[in-house]
């Protein structure tokens, strides 16, 4: 039955393979029966000539370069870059989620009679002997010989007819096959089984027949007793249809869908989840992984009934790895519930090390069926006892390696170091059954599974505990971008998630560190797209607007970046009080995560451009002077700059050539400038004459404003202790500077096509004093090609003091 939301989503067409065309099956690759392995690099994976711990490489820049070379040519465009849908609310009704489901599993694969069939006949060849098979269907009451126990079509027949009977026909499976109270199958038609979210949610859905399974992957749903049904205990759902529904297949793929998401978000080591669509006579097999969608012609259930016996026992197997569970993970579980788990990978010598579990539970779980499918575990080092960090993803074929630029951030401060990395662990080609021949719709969609086990303790930024922890620990951060970026790496998803705390105690430069390096890009060259979640919401109002309104976008740059790091405060800011006490209001950043691009983008612009801070809010009455001051200064100077950029995303590339070589001498002013910013505030505070107000009230209502003795502090102008330094610089600080600026220069002037590059655009300023330089040597500096080696750039001073340059509050 459809899950429970009125009405029915509107049949599209769906993609097929041109007239006469098929795919090539590898029907020898049955991927779902054999134990997780580390296969090697495939042949289009470009990370075979990357340096890494686990090869024993020493990252020297020769082999780095010859490895971002090769990857170049490769990437290619794959999924949008986001999903441009408008939501109702932070937990998505189920036909808004149909909507989401639809725009993020395109381009659907319907594969053709022949192929469809070759590739569901090619799995779980070993789930069971086929005399066995045999002797079943001979000897079951279920099944005659000639047909299954299910009604015959007529034009009374109902749906709800034929529940009980598909039941009966799997349980009667299990119990040949199976130890009986390992599988059962469940009449769930009217069952609320509930959904998880990144918010909390009331939502539910309901498969017809949902199979309860025990084993070290699941557990009962939580408050549930020993008879709950939830998704973090099924091991595969089926839904019923009759014939004369006329369901198109598009139909009955969304719906499997909003099932198979829960079940990847509530069984964090899920690597795909096939569902059978059976009619009184006919079934259809369906495929998820982090690729998308593809599934099969109808079947008859009749005549291939060894087929359709099968794939119930591979869909359901007791083995984890054959239903799609990553067995690498393994849990103990008492009473129904995980209490404890261990994780195997390999270290760096490629030898296999089992790591505990800190916790039963990820850090960090995705939420989308398609894209990388980040997920975090926090382990603890079978020798030091050290908490690390382990983090799961799905990376494209098409994309360089994310150890590549972790290799380039070893003994760099404000980035995390790698402890070891784990290539190819699987492909959702494999899972297809795809040989060299892919179909044609999923060319560049290639996902590769790798592990990388991270120096880090797995904590957020999100649990800060004062306002000078989060400050350092964002200077930091943003600190490391810099020092990332001279080292020919770009970042390009600043998010909450990928700032880190840095370790009690961390000594200056480590106490806050970027993660996340997967998407990070050389700057000057292209990187193929990738999804981003429809909730993300610190992406920056011209990558928000890329495609749409701007005539010549502009490439992803480090000051989109920078932009990024401003909305993971204000997400702060408006969430948390400063002792990182979390506050109850729905506020502007959750608002964003409802809204399409365009509809974010404007806000973003409105939010950066306003003279003072939302009422609802109350963010004066929670946040130091200093901290209010900070966010002004930063947001404003953000703002000038978003005007600028729009303007010239909307010009011409020979036009706004001029700007690009601005830009390239105030790239390392960019950093100078905000790293002012914090460093002002830190100062401030360390000073003891900032203003902290008392924690948050447990009993702040949701737009509530707070009474508060405090006086109201106003935006912060560029003229404010915050703002770029007057008059002249210290000499060491000029050239410094200087420096910076002709490494950029020279990196910048061997880029190709220098016209269309990311960074054409200049800072509009207000009027101001300016840094004291000689236009002309800087005009003649912007012309060399002879480049200047990045070694030469000196480090950024020790973070946490405020700069001698900048005044204090």
């Amino acid at each position: 039955m459809p899950v429970p939301e009125t009405g029915s989503p509107s049949p599209f067409d769906t993609m097929r393979l041109p007239p006469g065309q098929t795919s090539t099956l590898d029907l020898a690759a049955d991927d779902t029966d054999d134990p997780p392995q580390t296969p090697p690099r495939s042949r289009t994976t470009v990370t075979s000539t990357a340096p890494t711990a686990r090869e024993g490489v020493d990252g020297s820049a020769q082999q780095l370069k010859k490895s971002v070379q090769t990857v170049m040519g490769n990437e290619a465009p794959l999924t949008p870059g986001s999903q441009d849908i408008k939501l109702t609310r932070p937990d998505p009704l189920v036909m808004e989620r149909k909507e989401m489901l639809k725009k993020e599993l395109k381009p659907f694969i319907e594969l053709p009679a022949k192929p469809g069939y070759l590739f569901a006949s090619s799995l779980y060849p070993n789930v069971a002997n086929a005399d066995k098979v045999a002797e079943f269907l001979r000897d079951t009451e279920v099944y005659d010989g000639e047909r299954w126990d299910l009604p015959k079509t007529n034009k009374d027949l109902k749906e709800f007819m034929m529940y009980p009977r598909l039941v009966r026909i799997l349980n009667e499976i299990f119990r040949c096959f199976f130890d009986p109270t390992d599988r059962e199958a469940i009449d769930t038609h009217v069952t609320k089984i509930y959904h998880k979210e990144p918010v909390n949610t009331g939502n539910f859905s309901s498969p017809d027949i949902s199979v309860k399974a025990k084993g070290s992957s699941f557990q009962l749903p939580d408050g549930g007793n020993t008879t709950s049904i939830g998704y973090s205990n099924i091991a595969a759902v089926f839904e019923a249809k009759i014939t004369t529904q006329e369901w198109s297949p598009v139909e009955e793929l969304l719906q499997l869908a909003v099932y198979a998401r829960q079940l990847f978000i509530h069984q964090p080591n899920r690597r795909f989840v096939r569902a059978l669509i059976i009619t009184e006579q006919t079934f259809r097999l369906f495929h998820f992984d982090r690729s998308g969608v593809q599934y099969t012609q109808e079947i008859d259930i009749h005549k291939k009934a060894k087929l359709f016996v099968r794939l119930v026992l591979g869909l359901c197997s007791l083995k984890e790895s054959a239903i799609g569970l990553d067995d690498s993970l393994e849990w103990k579980v008492v009473n129904g519930r995980k209490v404890s788990g261990t994780l195997k990978t390999r270290d760096e010598n490629n030898v296999e090390i089992t790591y505990q579990l800190a916790d039963v539970e990820p850090t960090l779980s995705s939420y989308d069926i398609c894209g990388r499918g980040i997920t975090s575990w926090r382990v603890v080092d079978p020798v030091s006892g050290k908490i690390l960090l382990v983090r799961d993803m799905w990376r494209s074929e098409n994309r360089l390696s994310e150890d590549y630029y972790l290799e380039k951030a070893r003994g760099t401060s404000g980035l995390v170091q790698m402890v070891s990395f784990e290539f190819n662990r699987r492909e959702t080609a494999q899972f297809r059954g795809f040989s060299n021949s892919p179909h044609p719709l999923f060319l560049n969609r290639n996902r590769i599974a790798t592990r990388i086990v991270l120096d880090s303790h797995g904590k957020s930024i999100e649990h800060f505990k004062s306002a000078k922890e989060l400050l350092l620990a964002l200077r930091d951060a943003i600190a490391g971008h810099k020092e990332l970026y001279k080292k020919e790496a770009l970042h390009r998803q600043i998010t909450l998630n990928n700032i880190m705390l840095g370790r009690p105690g961390a000594l200056a430069g480590n106490r806050g560190i970027l993660i996340g390096l997967d998407l990070a890009k050389k700057p000057g060259t292209e990187a193929s797209a990738e999804r981003h979640s429809s909730t993300e919401i610190h992406r920056s109002i011209t990558i928000l607007k890329k495609g749409k309104g701007m005539r010549y976008p502009l490439d992803h740059s480090h000051l989109d970046d920078l932009e990024s790091f401003v909305y993971v405060l204000t997400h702060i800011m408006l969430n948390y009080d400063h002792t990182g006490t979390a506050r109850k209001s729905l506020n502007l950043t959750q608002r964003w995560s409802l809204m399409s691009n365009d509809d974010e983008a404007s806000s973003k612009e409105a939010y950066l451009g306003q003279d003072c801070f939302d009422l609802e809010s109350d963010i004066h009455a929670t946040w130091p002077p200093s901290c209010i001051k900070l966010l002004s200064a930063y947001k404003s100077w953000l703002f000038e700059l978003n005007r600028q950029k729009t303007r010239l995303a909307n010009t011409k590339p020979l036009v706004r050539e001029d700007a690009l070589e601005e830009l390239i001498l105030q790239v390392w002013e960019h950093y100078h400038t905000v790293l002012g910013f914090f460093d002002t505030a830190i100062g401030a505070i360390e000073s003891g004459n900032d203003v902290i107000p008392p924690p948050t009230p447990d009993s702040v209502r949701t737009g509530d404003a707070l009474s508060s003795t405090l006086a109201p502090v106003q935006e912060a102008s560029l003229s404010s202790p915050f703002a770029i330094p007057e008059g002249d610089v210290s000499e060491v600080q000029e050239n410094k500077i200087s420096q910076e600026r002709s490494v950029t220069v020279a990196h910048f002037a061997e880029t190709p096509s220098r016209k269309t590059h990311y960074s054409d655009f200049r800072i509009l300023r207000k009027p101001q004093p300016r840094l004291k330089r000689n236009p002309s040597a800087n005009r003649q500096a912007s012309r060399r090609v002879e480049r200047k080696s990045l070694d030469e750039i000196p480090e950024e001073d020790e973070a946490g003091e405020s700069s001698d340059e900048l005044d204090t509050l």
